[in-house]
């Protein structure tokens, strides 16, 4: 978060800025980055940061866009432009989490298999050289934590060694 501020009382110009006595700020700017994902956190965040009395606006490629007016409050366009972005976002995180030829799956206890084949309920992977493992689509997750599709092959329903 960036702004403006009013300085009043002792003011002191350094050459990295200023220093007063009392200040207050004037404006406010936030690095779209930096605002909530949810509506509900947007809302809570705005409505703190607008307890200043002050406009806040929503820095956009280089380019300040208002977010919250202090006379009208929350702004139609910066707010199409934040649900704009989330739904790109999701979009974009659907296609990450879409198993497709080629991605690869750790079999947990076995090793790391490929995919060859996605069939609506089922997935054929290839474990080493030459084993292809069938697994159930449902059994393959993905691991936030370690960012990779896993199944585990000795819970896994439908879980079969073809040859």
């Amino acid at each position: 978060m960036y702004g403006e501020v009013y300085l009043w009382g002792t003011v002191v110009e350094h050459e990295r800025g200023w220093r007063a006595q009392y200040a207050y700020p004037k404006t406010l700017f936030l690095a779209s980055d930096a605002i909530p994902f949810s509506l509900a956190e947007i809302n809570a965040r705005l409505k703190t940061l607008a307890e200043f009395g002050t406009d806040i606006f929503l820095l956009r490629d280089c380019e300040r866009v208002a977010l919250w007016k202090h006379d009208s409050g929350l702004d139609a366009a910066s707010l199409d432009y934040l649900i704009q972005a989330r739904t790109q976002y999701y979009v974009r995180r659907q296609q990450q989490r879409t198993l497709k030829k080629g991605d690869r799956v750790a079999v947990l206890g076995h090793g790391i298999a490929v995919v060859e084949q996605v069939n609506g309920r089922e997935v054929y992977v290839a474990l080493g050289n030459k084993l292809v493992l069938r697994i159930a689509r449902k059994e393959i997750v993905v691991n936030e934590q370690n960012s990779r599709w896993e199944c585990e092959a000795n819970k896994a329903r439908g879980y079969q060694v073809c040859e």
